[in-house]
């Protein structure tokens, strides 16, 4: 099997949940996190589950798997421990082009649910391939330990200076002759394209101050007694706007536009 790792848009994407038991509980409160349109077919649910159910997060049909049940779903999530029943929904999925993923049953899979960790902006998947969901525990753990507050401080604010760099790339792709579009990427000549490697450094530059930043704020707790806001919390506050601004002089993007290149 060659697995190839995406990310994918679920919002508003119908899904069929085959069971209610604890591998269910498990499933549905990622889907409906990711704004899934979520079908529950199971002939009992768990008081979890059902939770979601009578919030109107997702819908229940309450009895057992039939032939056809898959018809008018993109993607079908069996959280059920019956491997026949597994390969029946299985092959009416694939039969009909459908997506499915078969708990702890990877023959009945089309494709299999990292191990993922998620603070703020920043996700972060880890997978064995199946092999060894402890192993793939482990790792996520040691990813939890890596998303920092100052980490996902971080995120956003890159997430924010992109988009000053994004506007400045539109403008200085209007009627550019060599912009490549969609979307306006600036030709590897221009002099206002920011390198990649000028990104990176940036970003680890920032890091460290805001490791700086989240180090003293650690420090002032520990001398003051506990404090009403959160370390993430106070990162906002107190560092977000001078770390935007820093990245944005860093990298240029609040200069003036330089002459664009000539074909």
């Amino acid at each position: 099997m060659g697995y190839y790792p995406i990310f994918v848009e679920m919002a508003a994407r119908r899904v069929l949940l085959v069971g209610g038991g604890d591998v269910a509980h498990e499933k549905i409160g990622k889907l409906v996190d990711a704004d899934a349109e979520v079908t529950v077919l199971a002939t009992a649910v768990s008081p979890p589950v059902r939770e979601y159910i009578e919030d109107g997060r997702a819908r229940l049909l309450q009895r057992d798997y039939r032939s056809g049940d898959v018809h008018g779903f993109e993607m079908i999530m069996i959280a059920a421990d019956d491997g026949a029943v597994n390969q029946q929904i299985a092959d009416e999925a694939r039969a009909a082009g459908i997506w499915v993923n078969a708990a702890d049953d990877v023959a009945n899979c089309d494709f299999i649910l990292p191990a993922m960790v998620r603070r703020g902006n920043i996700a972060i998947a880890t997978s064995t391939a199946g092999a060894s969901p402890a192993l793939a525990r482990w790792l996520r753990e040691r990813m939890e330990d890596f998303l920092t507050d100052e980490v996902v401080v971080l995120g956003d604010l890159v997430s924010e200076v992109r988009q000053v760099a994004r506007l400045r790339d539109h403008e200085c792709a209007a009627g550019c002759e060599l912009v490549r579009t969609p979307p306006p990427l600036l030709c590897t000549v221009c002099p206002n394209r920011i390198p990649a490697d000028r990104w990176q450094e940036v970003i680890e530059n920032e890091r460290r101050a805001l490791l700086n930043a989240a180090e003293e704020l650690s420090r002032v707790q520990d001398r003051d007694g506990e404090l009403k806001d959160s370390l993430l919390g106070l990162l906002h506050r107190g560092e977000y706007q001078r770390s935007k601004q820093r990245m944005v002089e860093a990298l240029g993007v609040d200069r003036p536009l330089l002459a664009r290149a000539t074909p």
